[in-house]
């Protein structure tokens, strides 16, 4: 036997075993291969970019944990990106499974482990504030620190709970809650997933519905998507941006031609590259997971592709082609 048709015979375990080693070792030391962003992708950025603290912004987890690799990236590099620029932003769930993404997203932003985390602060600590008057989130960040209380090293800023964010999480019948909350978010969610009540949060006060936020993304490996557009973006005309897997964002494409949304994050690829934009623009300092992962996706695609050209050239080369054909005719 020569070293085709060897090839040929190669023990299935052994293919296993490298595309294991393949998988790994981007995990482990990071390969950094280049990401090149897509127009879909950068008018998403573009638009969160141009927002400011008088802006709010809705960040939909309606995903479950089954797509939790291609959707989280998307999801917390917006929210990430929103509190760098002291954006507002309103949290959802569109199923009960997605509730728990929302709050292992929000603890992924909020981790002091992570360089570049956001330091919360609770409804209840800064109650004192509220009652002052004192609501804007400058003049928070410097009563709050003139109070004696310092930013740790590895933390970005500081996020008070009720002015740069609402835990909303899931409600029943979510497509209906979306058509309540163009009226009254209040009215769906008299309490968030902590239990405060949202009419004493500044943020509410300010972004009372749909129709006083700027923008809404949702990030949903199912047909969630959809709602969004038929409750929010057709009724009210509500800004809308996609974050979908990689094998629904085809499906979506006639949105963004149409105008009907205004990009779109097409799995972990275009979770990625929203990693890549917000480092370029020093919004973070570095990529994410997302990234990461786009190295080891890279990698298996090569091997695989590598298995397949090796696979071909032995079989032609060893002359199996050749042995097949004289069976047939035997």
């Amino acid at each position: 036997m020569n070293f085709w048709d060897k090839m040929l015979n190669i023990d299935r375990r052994w293919i296993f075993l490298a595309i294991g080693v393949v998988t790994i070792i981007p995990f482990l030391i990071g390969i950094g291969m280049p990401i090149t962003t897509t127009t879909e992708v950068e008018d998403i950025f573009d638009f969160v970019n141009e927002l400011g603290p008088e802006n709010a912004i809705f960040v939909a987890f309606d995903f479950a944990p089954g797509t939790q690799a291609e959707c989280m990236p998307m999801a917390v590099g917006v929210v990430r990106h929103a509190f760098h620029n002291d954006v507002p932003v309103f949290m959802t769930a569109y199923f009960p499974l997605s509730h728990g993404m929302m709050m292992a997203g929000f603890d992924y932003v909020t981790n002091p482990s992570i360089d570049g985390y956001y330091q919360v602060v609770e409804f209840a600590e800064w109650a004192h504030l509220r009652e002052a008057g004192i609501t804007t989130k400058a003049e928070l960040v410097t009563e709050w620190e003139n109070a004696g209380n310092v930013l740790p090293d590895n933390a970005a800023n500081w996020v008070f709970e009720g002015r740069d964010y609402a835990l909303l999480g899931y409600a029943p019948l979510f497509h209906l809650v979306i058509l309540g909350m163009t009226s009254s978010i209040a009215n769906q969610y008299p309490e968030d997933a902590n239990g405060n009540a949202l009419i004493e949060m500044p943020m509410l006060n300010e972004h009372k519905s749909l129709r006083e936020v700027d923008l809404a993304l949702t990030t949903a490996g199912s047909s969630a998507c959809m709602s969004w557009i038929t409750y929010a973006r057709e009724k009210i005309g509500t800004p809308i941006a996609f974050g979908v897997t990689a094998v629904m964002a085809t499906d979506y494409y006639p949105y963004i031609q149409s105008g009907q949304i205004i990009g779109q994050m097409g799995g972990l690829r275009g979770a990625a590259e929203y990693e890549v934009l917000m480092v370029e623009n020093d919004v973070t300092e570095s990529t994410g997971k997302a990234f990461r992962g786009m190295d080891v996706q890279s990698a298996d695609h090569l091997l695989i592709i590598l298995l397949i050209i090796m696979g071909n050239i032995a079989y032609f080369a060893g002359g199996a082609h050749k042995r097949h054909q004289m069976k047939g005719r035997g």
